[in-house]
C-alpha cells in the first residue's frame, strides 16, 4: 500500500517548486515519493491520462528535480507521456483535476504552462536530438547549463535515437542521456536493442563484476595496492564477457549502470557524480512500469494509459472538476474494431496478408490479428520508416501486406512512403487509425496532416469508409489493388445505423462515390466519419422544408470526378466536409479537380470547404469537443449551411 498518511500529505504540500526540494533529507525523499505516488493514483485514475509509465518515474523525477535546476539547466522528456511527476513538482499540482480536458493541463509538456517545459512533444525517439541541439549551442559559454535527456527503452529503438547517439559521440558534447528502461512502451519492448538491455537487467553480475572483482583483489596482501591500473582493465573484460560488444560505449558515450531507477537517495548519489563527467553520458535506469498499481505487475500494458473513473475512490475530483455530460447516443463497434475484425476475415482466406505494427499492436487494432496469425504479424516497435519499407519488401516478394500505423505517426514514415512505396507502385495498404482530432491528446496526436502529405504521390489511392460496413469493403478492395493505397478512420465508434445493407451499396470501386440523399437546393460531400454528421444536417433541413443533398465521397483520390461536375452543374452549393485540415485536404482537392473542368457558361456553383482552419487544435475534453470549436459538428455544419442559403457572407 502507498503512503498516505497526514505526514506524507503534508510534506508533499510543502513541495511548491523544486527548490523546495533542496530542504529534503533522505527519508523525507523516500516518504514524497510515496505520496506523490498516491497522488497520481488518486488524481489520474479519476480524470483519465497516462498512468503506467509516470508511476514508473517517480523516483527519478524527484531525483532529477533535487540534483539539477531546471530553470538554467535544461531537461528534455522523450514523449514526455512520463511527465506527470514533472508538472507536480513544478507547481502544476492543483491543475491535475482538468488533466487533459478543455482548459486544464496538457498530458504532455507545454511551453506555454511552465518555463520548465522546454518543448511540446508526444512523438518517441526525438529527446536525444534536442538536448544534443541545446548542448552544441551552449558549448561555447564559460559556464554552460547542464542537459539532461529521458528516454526510454523502447523510444531508444528508434532510428533517430540512434542517430543522434551517433552524432553525440563522435562531437562529445556534454549531454546525459537518462535510459529509463522498464521493458516496455505501450506493449512490450521488440528487437534486438530490448533484449540487449533485458541482459543486462536480468543479469546482476554485469552491476557487480567491476566492484566485487577490484575487491576481491586489493585484499590479496602485498600486490593488492599496486595493480589498480591492471584491475580496472581486467573488470573491464570482466564486464564485456557478461555482455559482449557494449553498445553505448562503442558509440563512443560513456555507460554508467544499470541502476536502481526507484532508490531515490541513490540516484541523486549517482547524479551528482555523473553531472561532474565530461562528453555525453548514459546513465542507465532499471525501473517498473506502473509502480504501485495493483494491477502492474502482471499486466503493464493496461495501466499504461487509464480511463476517467477508473479509480475506486477518486471520482470525486472529476466531480468537481466539470459538470456531468448526458450520455452518448448508441453507437456502433469502434473503427478500430471494425478495422481488426476485417483484417482477420479477410487474412482467413487469404495467405499473403501480412500485418505490420511500429509498438502499438493493441491501439491499432492488430493484437487480435498476432493471436490468430502469429507468423504474419510484425512489430517492428517505434520504427514507422523501417515498418513502411519492410512493407515494401514483402509486397515486392508477393505478399499483401497491411501497415496499421496512426496518422500523426506515419508522418514519421513519409520519405518511405514516397520512394519504397509510392514511387515502386507496390501494393501497401496503409491503414490510418486516429485519423482527425483525437480530443484529448491533442496536436502531438491530431492525424490532420494525412490527406495533405499523401494526396500529392502519384499513383495512391486514398479512401475513408463512413461505417463498419464499408471498412470491410473498403479493405478488400484496397488489398486487390496492384498498388498502394491508404485507408484513414478516427478515434471513435461507427454510426450504429447503417444508412445502407451491404447489399444495396454501390460497388466498392475507386473514383466512384455514392448518393446518400438526393438534394434541390444544394449537396454536402462528406468524407469519411463526417458522413454521418452530413446526414443529421440534412434531415434537419428537411425537417424544414428543404432539400440538402448528400454523397459519401469514399475516395479523395481518385475523385469521382464525373458526379461531381454532375452535381457542380445542377447545385447552387456544393459543400466539402471533412475532419481535416482544409490547406491539401479533400476539400482542396475538388477544388482543383473543379478548375479543370468544363462548367459551361450557366454554371453558378458555389464551393465552400469546411475542415479544420490552418492552426493546431489544443487538446479538448473529447474530439467532439474539439470538432465543435471549429464548426465541423452538426450546429456548426447546419450555421454553415444557413447562411448558404440566404447568401451570407459571415461564415
Amino acid at each position: 500500500m502507498t503512503d498516505t498518511t497526514p505526514e506524507a500529505e503534508q510534506l508533499l504540500d510543502r513541495v511548491q517548486s523544486p527548490a523546495d526540494l533542496e530542504t529534503l533529507d533522505g527519508e523525507e525523499l523516500v516518504a514524497l515519493c510515496s505520496e506523490l505516488r498516491a497522488f497520481l493514483l488518486e488524481s489520474v485514475q479519476a480524470t483519465g491520462g497516462h498512468l503506467g509509465s509516470n508511476l514508473g518515474v517517480v523516483e527519478l523525477t524527484v531525483a532529477l528535480h533535487r540534483v539539477f535546476d531546471f530553470r538554467r539547466d535544461r531537461l528534455v522528456w522523450d514523449v514526455s507521456h512520463q511527465c506527470y511527476p514533472h508538472k507536480v513538482l513544478t507547481g502544476r499540482r492543483e491543475g491535475f483535476a482538468k488533466l487533459r480536458r478543455t482548459g486544464g493541463l496538457c498530458g504532455f509538456t507545454h511551453p506555454e504552462e511552465s518555463e520548465y517545459d522546454l518543448f511540446h512533444t508526444g512523438h518517441a525517439g526525438t529527446s536525444i536530438s534536442l538536448g544534443l541541439g541545446l548542448a552544441t549551442a551552449f558549448a561555447g559559454q564559460a559556464d554552460p547549463p547542464s542537459v539532461v535527456s529521458v528516454i526510454g527503452d523502447a523510444s531508444l529503438g528508434a532510428g533517430v535515437a540512434f542517430e543522434a547517439l551517433n552524432n553525440a559521440g563522435a562531437t562529445g558534447a556534454n549531454l546525459l542521456v537518462i535510459l529509463n528502461d522498464n521493458e516496455w512502451s505501450i506493449s512490450r519492448s521488440v528487437g534486438s536493442l530490448a533484449k540487449y538491455l533485458s541482459r543486462i537487467r536480468s543479469n546482476r553480475l554485469v552491476q557487480r563484476a567491476g566492484q566485487e572483482t577490484k575487491s576481491l583483489i586489493q585484499a590479496i596482501p602485498v600486490i593488492g595496492p599496486k595493480v589498480d591500473k591492471a584491475l580496472d582493465d581486467f573488470a573491464e573484460v570482466m564486464r564485456h564477457a557478461v555482455v559482449p560488444g557494449h553498445v553505448f560505449e562503442e558509440l563512443g558515450v560513456t555507460y554508467v549502470g544499470p541502476i536502481d531507477g526507484h532508490d531515490v537517495v541513490g540516484l541523486v548519489s549517482v547524479l551528482e557524480r555523473v553531472r561532474q563527467l565530461d562528453g555525453t553520458v548514459v546513465l542507465h535506469c532499471l525501473t517498473e512500469k506502473g509502480k504501485g498499481h495493483p494491477k502492474a505487475e502482471g499486466h503493464p500494458e493496461r495501466v499504461h494509459a487509464v480511463k476517467a473513473g477508473s479509480g475506486s475512490a477518486a471520482k470525486s475530483v472529476l466531480d468537481k472538476a466539470e459538470p456531468k455530460e448526458a450520455p452518448p447516443p448508441p453507437a456502433g463497434p469502434s473503427y478500430t474494431a471494425a478495422f481488426s475484425q476485417a483484417l482477420v476475415a479477410l487474412a482467413e482466406k487469404d495467405l499473403r496478408i501480412h500485418a505490420i505494427s511500429a509498438a502499438m499492436p493493441s491501439g491499432t487494432g492488430l493484437d487480435g490479428f498476432d493471436a490468430r496469425f502469429p507468423a504474419r504479424f510484425h512489430d517492428t516497435g517505434i520504427t514507422e520508416q523501417h515498418a513502411i519499407a519492410l512493407a515494401a519488401g514483402m509486397a515486392k516478394a508477393g505478399l499483401r501486406p497491411v501497415a496499421a500505423i496512426y496518422s500523426t505517426f506515419l508522418q514519421r514514415g513519409y520519405d518511405q512512403v514516397f520512394q519504397e512505396v509510392a514511387l515502386q507502385g507496390l501494393p501497401v495498404v496503409l491503414a490510418l487509425d486516429r485519423a482527425g482530432p483525437v480530443g484529448q491528446d491533442g496536436p502531438t496526436h491530431n492525424g490532420v496532416f494525412d490527406l495533405a502529405y499523401l494526396r500529392t504521390l502519384p499513383g495512391i489511392v486514398l479512401g475513408a469508409p463512413r461505417d463498419a460496413t464499408d471498412m470491410g469493403r473498403m479493405l478488400k478492395a484496397f488489398l486487390a489493388l496492384e498498388g498502394p493505397s491508404a485507408l484513414r478512420y478516427p478515434r471513435g465508434n461507427c454510426p450504429a445505423n447503417e444508412v445502407l445493407p451491404a447489399a444495396e451499396r454501390r460497388p466498392m470501386e475507386p473514383g466512384k462515390a455514392e448518393v446518400l440523399r438526393e438534394g434541390e437546393r444544394g449537396v454536402i460531400w462528406a468524407y469519411g466519419a463526417m458522413v454521418e454528421t452530413a446526414l443529421e444536417v440534412a434531415a434537419r433541413f428537411e425537417a424544414r422544408g428543404q432539400s440538402i443533398g448528400v454523397v459519401d465521397a469514399r475516395f479523395a483520390k481518385p475523385l469521382d470526378e464525373e458526379l461531381l461536375l454532375q452535381h457542380l452543374r445542377e447545385h447552387r452549393f456544393l459543400v466539402t466536409l471533412e475532419d481535416h485540415q482544409r490547406a491539401g485536404g479533400f476539400g482542396a482537392a475538388v477544388l482543383e479537380a473543379r478548375s479543370r473542368m468544363p462548367l459551361g457558361e450557366g454554371s453558378s456553383a458555389r464551393v465552400k470547404i469546411l475542415g479544420i482552419p490552418d492552426r493546431y487544435l489544443e487538446h479538448r475534453s473529447s474530439r467532439e469537443e474539439q470538432l465543435a470549436s471549429v464548426g465541423l459538428d452538426v450546429d456548426g455544419v447546419e450555421r454553415s449551411l444557413e447562411a448558404l442559403l440566404i447568401g451570407s457572407r459571415v461564415l
